[in-house]
């Protein structure tokens, strides 16, 4: 009889130690099964996280730095301070070029006048209430452009808007700074536009000595009076695409100053930064002709009228938050004084944190009770052994190889702890399925008790990006504890090593025996 056939027979012949083997394997490999399922369905729902909710920063100065290197506090820190030594775009693209970034923009904020276009008002929806909130005060129509150097435009990767009609920018036309613009949706059906339509925005340097010389203290009603325009200049932008505003925007969560943020948004404008360039250098020299006077009305503001440099911002979306410390760190080499990365980070903060515990358990749980099943496992198959070794000299006596002998062994190991397997899978999955779900909920509701978003301060430039919180029971329906093909192949996997392992000194026992010794012993 061959080994394999042997290897059957023995095991058929010896029920009752092969169940209890069996018990133990089926014991050892649930906890097994449980840890490796809870661990693939926290990596699954942190995948669908970060798929849902793309990581944002962007650059901010370090106020609380200077307080503490100056002496000075923060409301008598002068305004040429967050003027001065800003970054460049040199700087954004060297942080934006670092690894953990999949994309970014540098972007400049024109504000332009109309005398054709209306302001889009924007519909607030709450539990409460419904209303209106418009950004025209009655007497003009401003409206914020976004001057951009992504031509994908940074704001679509990131979930902010979405393209419904045309197309977004050419790198020739940014780089040409061609008059081409992509609308909001809300916008252009207030106004009746379209792709291939042409707008028509005004550039206007207020002269704002003049208006107070005649005892005007708001520009609003006079703005198209060429007599009090310091500077003025008529553009012409191409439409080329329009975008819709993201639904994921929960406005009833902010203040009425964050709503003119959101209504600005509903109207903005994208068009080449080179194009916003010009126009905020047009104005910077059209505030030139007027700077010795208004230093002399508001001396206390002179770093606003004297700003040589057009304002640059950024935005980064990176590949995963937990890169964000790896990014700050990088970042901060590259970043002039006092300037740091500053990032939408705390969101969810305390699901991400949850999904830690959780899988900090698990890798704890499957490393205990990878070691453990392996020295149990040894223990117990090296009795099993012991108490055939008169089987195992008789083998040997007759003849047999070590090599067959063992393989003989591994057969009977192997049948036992593949009916094991199979069943503790299932038996695992389930369990591990219902407590990791639970303790998931706990740490979820701990988490939301002492960690809330925008404890931290939330940037400005980010605000729009936020989302909010996932709810609990969002985040609970995103867990995901399906027994995929990954997860089968994870448990085999180890399964099969932790058996081979546990196997090892077993095999070392069966060569070192002697025939002779066992029987005549």
């Amino acid at each position: 009889m061959n080994a394999f056939k042997r290897a059957i027979t023995n095991t058929k012949r010896q029920p009752v130690k092969n169940g209890v083997l069996l018990f133990l394997m089926i014991i050892l490999a649930t906890v097994l099964s449980g840890a490796i399922s809870a661990r693939h369905a926290i990596n699954s729902t942190e995948e669908s996280i970060m798929l849902q909710r793309p990581v944002l920063a962007t650059l901010n100065l370090n106020v609380r730095a200077i307080v503490e290197e100056t002496g000075v506090s923060q409301f008598e820190l002068g305004r040429e301070v967050f003027l001065s030594n800003r970054p460049t775009v040199a700087d954004i693209s060297a942080v934006g070029n670092l690894p953990y970034v999949r994309m970014y923009d540098a972007y400049m904020l024109p504000m332009l006048f109309s005398r054709d276009l209306e302001w889009a008002p924007l519909e607030i929806e709450s539990d409460l209430e419904s209303a209106e909130w418009s950004g025209s005060d009655g007497y003009l129509e401003w409206f914020e452009g976004r001057g951009v150097a992504n031509p994908d435009v940074t704001d679509i990767d990131a979930g902010l808007i979405e393209m419904v009609v045309g197309r977004t920018f050419t790198q020739s036309e940014i780089d040409n700074g061609e008059h081409v613009a992509i609308i909001a949706q809300s916008f252009a059906e207030v106004n009746d536009l379209y792709v291939g339509a042409t707008i028509e925005f005004e550039s206007i340097v207020h002269d704002t000595p003049a208006m107070v010389r005649e005892g005007l203290f708001s520009f609003a009603p006079y703005w198209h009076e060429e007599r009090f325009m310091a500077a003025h200049q008529t553009l012409e932008f191409e439409i080329i695409g329009i975008f819709a505003v993201s639904n994921d925007l929960n406005y009833q969560d902010y203040d009425d100053w964050a709503m003119e943020e959101f209504g600005k948004l509903h109207n903005r404008f994208y068009i080449p930064i080179s194009v916003a360039e010009d126009i905020l250098v047009f104005e910077n020299e059209g505030m030139r002709l007027i700077r010795d006077e208004m230093l002399e009305i508001f001396p206390y503001d002179a770093a606003d009228w004297t700003n040589e440099e057009p304002w640059i911002q950024s935005t980064f979306v990176l590949y995963s938050p937990r890169d964000l410390d790896a990014f700050y760190e990088a970042s901060s080499d590259l970043l002039p004084e006092f300037w740091e990365v500053n990032s939408l980070g705390d969101v969810n903060v305390g699901l991400i944190t949850s999904m830690d515990a959780i899988r900090a358990i698990a890798d704890f749980t499957l490393l205990f009770a990878a070691i453990a099943t392996i020295a149990i496992l040894t223990l117990i198959i090296t009795l099993l052994l012991r108490d055939r070794r008169y089987e195992i000299g008789v083998y040997m006596a007759l003849g047999e190889k070590k090599s067959r002998v063992i393989f003989q062994f591994l057969i009977e190991t192997i049948i036992v702890s593949t009916v094991a397997i199979t069943i503790a899978l299932f038996i695992g999955h389930g369990v591990s399925a219902i407590i990791s779900r639970n303790l998931l909920e706990q740490h979820l509701i701990d988490a939301e008790d002492s960690v809330r978003f925008g404890d931290g301060g939330l940037p400005f430039e980010l605000m729009l990006f936020n989302p909010g919180e996932i709810p609990i029971e969002d985040a609970l329906e995103m867990y995901d504890t399906s027994l995929d093909a990954r997860t089968i192949f994870t448990f085999v996997s180890v399964g099969v090593a932790v058996i081979l392992l546990s196997t090892i000194i077993p095999i070392v026992y069966v060569v070192k025996l002697e025939p002779k010794k066992v029987l005549l012993g």
